[in-house]
């Protein structure tokens, strides 16, 4: 079943609410020498965490494909690094814009191009962004694996082969001027950054803060780098509305904010100790 999504450039904030109410499940961002474009690590985790799903192409100058194999490998080598910080899995393909009204002059050189991107990401990897003759051409020839076709310079025919479709540009939502995309197949690039991870307790779970340690009287044995970790839970639970001072001591007014907080969150058991999943919810849980 097709899907609709965006993309955009030169945002001042994502407004990931006004996206899903217009149906909108999917985004395609820019990769380029242009960081003010560019789609950042933070807003990749965005659009993520609000299931939405990400997709790149990478995009300097319209002509740049231009530019022949050399120029491919070149750009596909940048798109990779940045591509990367963004959280995008190795596995997923990169999109190469040719946004421009190309000749039939242009498509071997354009190939090229694609051929040199391949070199860098693998053939499987690479797609490519244009009008419905250069689409055709390369999917004829095989340089590309993925297709997104624009409605500009197409004449009115769409490729079948192409997972996404451009059909509408200047559509202001959430107030960021978008381009509007169908996704015609199940498979068009797209991934997400997995969500974000509570730090981890270098201890085993059957050694969790407060194990039978409840009152500060019990903390003889207790050592350095456990009293950084109570205090980093009593710093977070601090952070979410409970009262309570990141001292390193586990006394029993943490117990009784865990075991309250435990209760909150359907924790079992809400026994005021902080095992391994009241540790992670205090990361990941929503605050109410």
């Amino acid at each position: 079943m097709p899907r609709e999504g965006v993309d955009y450039a030169w945002h001042h904030g994502v407004n990931v609410d006004a996206f899903r109410q217009d149906g909108i499940s999917f985004a395609v961002r820019y990769l380029s020498n242009d960081v003010s474009k560019n789609l950042s690590r933070s807003e990749a985790q965005l659009l993520s965490d609000a299931g939405l799903d990400v997709a790149v192409v990478w995009e300097t100058t319209a002509t740049r494909a231009l530019d022949g194999k050399s120029a491919g490998a070149t750009d596909a080598r940048k798109a990779v690094a940045q591509a990367k910080d963004c959280g995008m899995p190795a596995s997923r393909p990169i999109y190469f814009g040719v946004d421009f009204d190309a000749t039939d002059q242009d498509k071997p050189r354009i190939a090229d191009y694609l051929r040199g991107a391949a070199s860098v990401l693998g053939g499987k990897r690479v797609g490519v962004y244009g009008g419905y003759w250069v689409i055709k051409y390369c999917f004829d020839h095989a340089v590309a694996s993925f297709g997104w076709q624009t409605y500009a310079w197409s004449g009115g025919q769409r490729d079948q082969r192409a997972q996404l479709y451009q059909h509408a540009n200047g559509v202001i939502i959430g107030g960021i001027n978008c381009d509007r995309d169908t996704a015609y197949a199940a498979d068009f690039g797209q991934w997400r950054v997995q969500a974000a991870k509570a730090p981890p307790f270098p201890y085993p779970a059957t050694d969790y803060l407060g194990t039978a340690r409840p009152d500060p009287q019990c903390h003889s044995g207790v050592d350095a780098l456990e009293r950084q970790q109570i205090a980093r839970w009593q710093k977070r639970m601090a952070e979410r509305g409970w009262r309570i001072e990141a001292t390193g001591v586990f006394s029993r007014q943490s117990q009784r904010i865990c075991s309250q907080f435990q209760a909150e969150k359907g924790i079992d058991p809400a026994d005021g100790t902080v095992h391994a999943d009241t540790w992670k919810k205090a990361w990941t849980a929503a605050v109410t």
